[in-house]
């Protein structure tokens, strides 16, 4: 089943979805377009309490995938793995490894680089995240999962 919508987006099923996919350009707005969709997924899935976390995340790899500039489209998927957990990946055409860095910032706030920290915020906020290669580039997902309430 494909569902294709503009934004603001409304995704109401009726049979039991549990994956959404779409393809972007590498265009800056192509992040917002993803955040759209996971919004509505999670919402769809009853995950509202993850939506935040995930479109985050989902932002933070559109990102990096959208300077990679490699294919004429980004592969986007939001999968649901279960009661409380989902699946973001996001598939472009390089095959260079992402690269986690953890740096001290500078005591001078004013001097914090822009940019360079977007796997620091998929490590802090998803479950776990990994990459996959493949011929054509490689697949970075990142599972985010329902925190257990206490009691």
């Amino acid at each position: 089943m494909t569902v294709v919508a503009e934004p603001p987006l409304q995704v109401e099923l009726d049979a039991p979805l549990t994956r959404l996919t779409a393809e972007y350009p590498y265009a800056p707005e192509s992040a917002k377009l993803a955040r759209w969709l996971v919004d509505a997924a999670l919402a769809s899935w009853e995950l509202s309490d993850l939506i935040n976390d995930a479109a985050l995340v989902a932002s933070e790899l559109m990102s990096n995938a959208i300077e990679t500039g490699c294919l004429r489209k980004i592969g986007f998927a939001v999968e649901r793995l279960g009661e409380s957990t989902v699946r973001i990946t996001v598939s472009d055409g390089s095959c260079s490894l992402p690269v986690l860095v953890i740096a001290r910032l500078p005591a001078d706030t004013d001097h914090v680089p822009p940019r360079g920290r977007g796997l620091l915020v998929v490590n802090s906020l998803a479950h776990r995240w990994g990459v996959d290669l493949h011929a054509r580039g490689k697949d970075i997902w990142a599972e985010l999962r329902r925190r257990r309430s206490k009691g």
